[in-house]
């Protein structure tokens, strides 16, 4: 199941809000998700994300906000992000 994960006990984080936002160029389609999860728990939480995706998916960009901080994530070349990653 997609969604946000606590690391320390695998149990998913509260989806408190969702915008999608999709636009379909000939065999490409392109989304924009928009998820802003809660934390129950007092205490900080380390997470991680699951967005499953088929074989011919690819994600090229991913950006996540937590308070003021910021991740970005462009692919710009396949095989430089097969180098890194």
């Amino acid at each position: 199941m997609p969604g946000l994960y606590s690391l320390s006990s695998w149990e998913s984080l509260p989806l408190k809000s969702s915008r999608v936002k999709a636009c379909a160029n000939g065999y490409s389609l392109s989304i924009t998700a928009h998820l802003v999860y809660t934390n129950p728990s007092q205490e900080p939480v380390e997470g991680i994300f699951i967005y499953p995706l088929e074989e011919s998916e690819v994600v090229a960009g991913f950006e996540a906000a937590v308070g003021s901080r910021r991740v970005t994530f462009h692919v710009q070349n396949r095989h430089r992000a097969q180098d890194c990653c």
